[in-house]
């Protein structure tokens, strides 16, 4: 899916008289004068009435993702320079082991620093380095015309953490696979590891749009319920921009320039919150200027009754995490399992892709594919990393292509999941989300 966004509730008040459909724009941080960077660590306070939820973490194997992340993180921003010999990371919280995938295996402890006790680093070798292949995910992505061309309809695609290459998904059947594979093989080589199929090219019907999270009030929280002419989504963490208090949502719930409220309110009545002032379409990230904002998210299991958790810093994702996700419609999710990062998602679709959402990750429920892990209305909101104050990024929508294909019982929208409308068929057990500015 590319977004989940709630449509169902027109804002009341004579604000909006319906919610419109949802339009996909084309241009990207519409005058924004940077990415917007995060609040300063002190921004806000808690607010009363809510039970403050500590980010320590619970059990032996958040304690070793904790121990571990910060020399997966050195070694995914070394992945990302140029002429870096990783592929990347892939974090194994059970048994508090961190793989690293390299074409020189020899260097790759040496820029893994010291490795906490308790804990093991193993090293594999690799076919191809994180440079290597983004280069190639470069050539495919603006190639799109050329390949529809020749029927074949890149739908997603993304690296291999394990460095084996790149996957492709194409838009068809069996038959479409096999004869893209053919030809996408003899095109860039062999660093087209895999080529999977879907049936359908991603549309907008994928995204995720849409008593506190509706009763909200300045400093603003994220997982709020958020009402725009584009329909209800969810506020992510506090940002700034230009130097000015902001809050992030996803850039499908509205455009540069759309009006925000938080509500329906108790009085069904909506509170002016602000106007979007950025905008990246292709990252799937806006802020909303606002006049203050904390550093706090609304959490916890039923989106009429949250707790709140304090959000003092911005991660980076990495395969094998266990994240949570708190949008206002569905409520806290967590135990979601990171099993890809850095995906590219068509977004623009035309007999082959014209445009791309970059970069994305996926996510599942480790409990399985019968468990909620996010649905409409809850775009925007929180990712933050399982058992810390670390923000992570924000709801997109759907699974991306590769990874649909890859855990197809993950990707439809059939879960039953609570929200305040009542129980509905709404909900995924896999699904996306936009990775934070600049991470």
């Amino acid at each position: 899916m590319h977004g989940f966004t709630s449509r169902n509730r027109a804002l009341g008040g004579g604000v909006v008289a319906a919610l419109t459909a949802l339009t996909l724009s084309a241009t990207a941080d519409a005058a924004s004068g940077g990415l917007p960077g995060p609040p300063a660590a002190d921004a806000g306070a808690a607010k009363q009435g809510q039970r403050v939820v500590s980010g320590a973490g619970n059990n032996r194997a958040l304690e070793r993702q904790a121990a571990l992340l910060p020399v997966a993180e050195r070694l995914n921003k070394k992945a990302k320079a140029g002429d870096s010999e990783i592929a990347g990371v892939r974090l194994d919280a059970d048994a508090g082991v961190l793989h690293v995938y390299t074409t020189d295996t020899t260097t790759a402890r040496d820029a893994a620093g010291s490795v906490p006790a308790g804990t093991e680093l193993r090293v594999h070798g690799a076919a191809f380095s994180r440079g290597e292949m983004m280069a190639a995910l470069a050539r495919v992505r603006d190639d799109g015309k050329a390949l529809g061309q020749q029927r074949i309809g890149v739908a997603g695609m993304g690296p291999n953490e394990d460095g084996s290459g790149i996957t492709i998904t194409v838009v068809g059947d069996d038959a479409d696979r096999a004869a893209a594979a053919r030809v996408l093989r003899a095109r860039y080589g062999d660093v087209v590891a895999d080529v999977r199929a879907v049936a359908h090219a991603p549309s907008s019907g994928d995204l995720f749009f849409a008593g506190f999270r509706f009763n909200d009030y300045a400093p603003w929280y994220g997982g709020d319920r958020l009402a725009s002419s584009s329909g209800g989504c969810t506020s992510g963490m506090a940002a700034t921009v230009n130097s000015a208090p902001a809050v992030l949502t996803a850039a499908h719930c509205g455009s540069y320039g759309t009006g925000f409220y938080n509500g329906p309110r108790s009085n069904n009545a909506f509170n002016w919150m602000g106007s979007m002032n950025y905008d990246d379409d292709n990252a799937d990230v806006a802020a909303i200027g606002v006049t203050s904002t904390s550093n706090n998210i609304n959490v916890g299991g039923d989106p009429q009754v949250p707790s709140q958790r304090y959000i003092g810093s911005w991660g980076s994702p990495v395969v094998g995490q266990y994240m949570c996700q708190s949008g206002s419609y569905t409520g806290e999710r967590c135990n979601l399992r990171v099993v890809a990062t850095y995906q590219f998602i068509c977004r623009t679709y035309n007999n082959g892709c014209l445009a791309w959402w970059y970069p994305m990750t996926d996510a599942i429920n480790n409990a399985g594919s019968a468990y909620a892990a996010a649905g409409y209305g809850d775009s925007g909101g929180p990712i933050y990393l399982q058992g810390t104050n670390t923000g992570m990024g924000l709801v997109h929508g759907t699974l991306s292509p590769s990874s649909a294909a890859r855990f197809p019982a993950y990707a439809p929208v059939n879960v039953w999941c609570p929200a305040p409308e009542g129980w509905q068929q709404r909900c995924s057990s896999g699904f996306s989300f936009a990775h934070l500015p600049g991470r």
